[in-house]
């Protein structure tokens, strides 16, 4: 050992030290992660990560207690040591942000094969690399709130305790809780009950709640226009396409060069066509499509364009208008706007429940949190199927109460404020 590597290890230890463990802690994690790959959350299910937790705390309440005098213990509830292992996770986490992430159950088959894939980056959070660095951002985040237990109470700990023991519950029942999160996914069609759902390794499971939908609705915005470049099949200008919204028949737009007449409107329309002409009537039964007659003109066409324009439906086909042999005016897909799904929700304890549910607009019931996901895209707004994304976390309790002390500490610190003294 030379002489400089002494002065830095010499007591006491500052920055430089603390960036050594913190960036040595995660490298170990590196290692590893390299060795055997991402960790397996099935090996850490109930009660293994349960046994793992009360270890965890056990040791640092023991080595509290029994070694509290100790440098090491002493200095890992430091601000030399609190603050490398924050940056050092925090650069962890904007890798996360910008890496693309896959889900943890994700087969080696769906994930790239690259450096980024071999260092685990596209599942950071079940990387040795982040377990490490967070346990150890943990076991400092425990010691500092022991350390200030040894010190005589005043009011102002209050919001210390609710922020730091928050973020430690938090954190944690997070980390322990991921091992046990049921993330399912359901398909339901309309005036059908399904109890069955897919796991994330797509497995068929029966759960204790069934779901019956009763109507799925679909809510979309109105048509749209647009000029196409018939060889690239690209909306135009190619920098900064624009679109026509539909406001009704007898108004005008201008698209580039071209005046555009909304000559008339059918909201539910067949399309029909022969060897020459396409033509639009209306048509009231499922399969329908939105259909837009059109005038195309501008300075350069002896005889103005007239067409039907249509984005088409799984039953009949799309129709544009062609102005000439290299653009014409086509109609992009609606956008949706909203769809719903009412459903009656049965569970194993007899616990049942009518409800509308939204994207952004979950039903939660029985420790379960069902989302709208998704629905028969093929049919677009007359689908009769409606996909549900079911999510059960039995730590979620934990993470919540966390949550809750730590805005209840943020509030107390709004409230009383930090006290100053008058000389």
């Amino acid at each position: 050992m030379d002489k400089t590597e002494k002065l830095i290890w010499e007591q006491p230890w500052r920055y430089a030290e603390g960036f050594y463990v913190a960036i040595g802690i995660a490298l170990s994690g590196f290692l590893l992660q390299i060795a055997i790959g991402n960790l397996q959350l099935t090996a850490f299910q109930y009660p293994v990560n349960a046994i793992i937790g009360l270890i965890f705390i056990s040791a640092i309440l023991l080595s509290h207690f029994f070694l509290r005098k100790a440098a090491v213990v002493r200095w890992l509830s430091s601000v030399y040591a609190t603050v490398p292992a924050i940056v050092v996770l925090l650069g962890i986490v904007i890798i996360l942000g910008i890496i693309p992430q896959f889900v943890p159950y994700a087969t080696k088959a769906d994930i790239p094969h690259n450096l980024s894939g071999l260092f685990g980056w596209y599942q950071m959070t079940t990387s040795w690399t982040f377990i490490f660095s967070s346990y150890y951002l943990l076991i400092i985040l425990g010691f500092t709130i022991l350390k200030r237990t040894r010190r005589k109470f005043i009011w102002q700990d209050i919001e210390f305790y609710l922020n730091h023991l928050g973020l430690f519950l938090a954190f944690m029942g997070g980390m322990l809780g991921s091992a046990d999160m049921n993330r399912m996914r359901m398909t339901v069609s309309e005036g059908q009950m399904e109890w069955r759902a897919q796991d994330q390794l797509q497995k068929l499971v029966e759960l204790p709640i069934a779901i019956q939908l009763d109507t799925f609705m679909i809510e979309e915005y109105p048509p749209k226009l647009m000029l196409v470049d018939l060889e690239s099949g690209k909306a135009l200008p190619y920098n900064n396409p624009v679109a026509y919204l539909y406001e009704g028949e007898g108004k005008s737009t201008q698209l580039m060069d071209y005046k555009i007449d909304i000559l008339s409107y059918l909201p539910n329309a067949a399309i029909l066509r022969d060897s020459i002409n396409t033509s639009a009537v209306a048509y009231l039964s499922e399969g329908n499509t939105h259909a837009i007659k059109v005038r195309v003109s501008n300075e350069n066409m002896t005889d103005p364009v007239v067409g039907w324009v249509s984005n088409g439906s799984f039953m009949f086909p799309h129709s544009v208008v062609y102005i000439n042999k290299d653009l014409a005016v086509a109609m992009p897909m609606q956008e949706v706007k909203k769809y719903t799904s009412h459903v009656q929700v049965f569970t194993e304890g007899g616990e049942s429940k009518a409800a509308v549910i939204e994207v952004n607009k979950p039903l939660r019931i029985a420790n379960w949190t069902i989302y709208q996901l998704s629905y028969d895209q093929s049919k677009g707004k007359f689908s009769e199927t409606s996909i549900f994304e079911l999510v059960r976390d039995p730590w979620l309790p934990f993470v919540y109460a966390g949550i809750i002390m730590l805005l209840a500490g943020s509030f107390y610190l709004f409230i009383v404020g930090p006290k100053t003294k008058k000389s």
